[in-house]
């Protein structure tokens, strides 16, 4: 019998021995927030963790220390509502060479979050670390108008993919795309475009109107086929003739 609990002895020892060769690993989370934007190395340059619905890319920037080459981290996207499951949005994996920041980010092009609670959960080689917690909300909440961006593009249902304050001149398609919600049968919701002079003056270069009734993004918009010259503009975004925002944008 003793070669049987030798052999048992040993593939305990062996299996014990696999599994922290599986688990153990000197890397660490050493920082891990929500940024709009990064650096060349994937630092975050606007740390923030409340996002509005136009926003179309946003960053969880993770710093990594004592990282072997190998080591893989792992982030997974969660719409997470306080009153239901979470959702999977997305989830991303990377293999490092070495200790860096990593940039994980979420694209949206077709739509907007919904305003609520979500978070990102982070993994470094399958094993759970930490999570970052954010919110998306409104940018006008007290408003029927939710959203209000200028854009040099949109999507179909006329979501903001390319939101710009600054256009080239001789753009022929100028984009104004706003979110509305809670507004009240018959609502009418339009906008009117400007033209600034030197002297500050606004010279009104086209206008429309829109009924509206859903929840959704309208995609106002400027059309000049001989482009736009450079200058300063603006448009006013008005709901039952009233304005409720007015968005400055300039051509250079």
């Amino acid at each position: 019998m003793k070669p049987l609990f030798l052999a048992l002895g040993m593939a305990i020892l062996l299996s014990f021995t696999l599994i922290q060769a599986c688990s153990f690993t000197t890397a660490n989370i050493e920082r891990a927030v929500m940024a709009r934007s990064v650096d060349e190395n994937s630092a975050p340059v606007e740390e923030t963790a409340s996002f509005t619905a136009s926003e179309s890319l946003l960053h969880c920037a993770v710093k990594m220390a004592n990282a072997p080459s190998g080591t893989r981290v792992k982030a997974i996207w969660y719409y997470a509502p306080e009153d239901a499951e979470r959702e999977v949005l997305d989830s991303t994996e990377i293999t490092l060479e070495s200790s860096a920041w990593i940039d994980f980010t979420l694209h949206l092009s077709e739509m907007n979050l919904p305003y609520g609670s979500y978070v990102v959960d982070l993994f470094v080689d399958d094993e759970y670390r930490q999570n970052v917690p954010f919110i998306v909300e409104a940018m006008y909440p007290d408003s029927w108008v939710k959203e209000a961006v200028m854009a040099r593009e949109v999507s179909a249902n006329y979501f903001p993919t390319e939101v710009t304050w600054v256009f080239d001149e001789g753009s022929t398609n100028i984009y104004a795309p706003v979110y509305v919600s809670g507004q009240p049968a018959g609502s009418v919701f339009g906008s009117v475009w400007y033209a600034h002079d030197t002297e500050g003056n606004r010279q009104e270069i086209s206008s429309f109107e829109l009924a509206y009734d859903e929840e959704g993004w309208i995609g106002f918009s400027l059309s000049l086929p001989s482009g736009l010259p450079s200058g300063k503009y603006s448009v006013d975004i008005l709901t039952n003739g009233e304005i409720t925002n007015t968005l400055e944008f300039r051509a250079e």
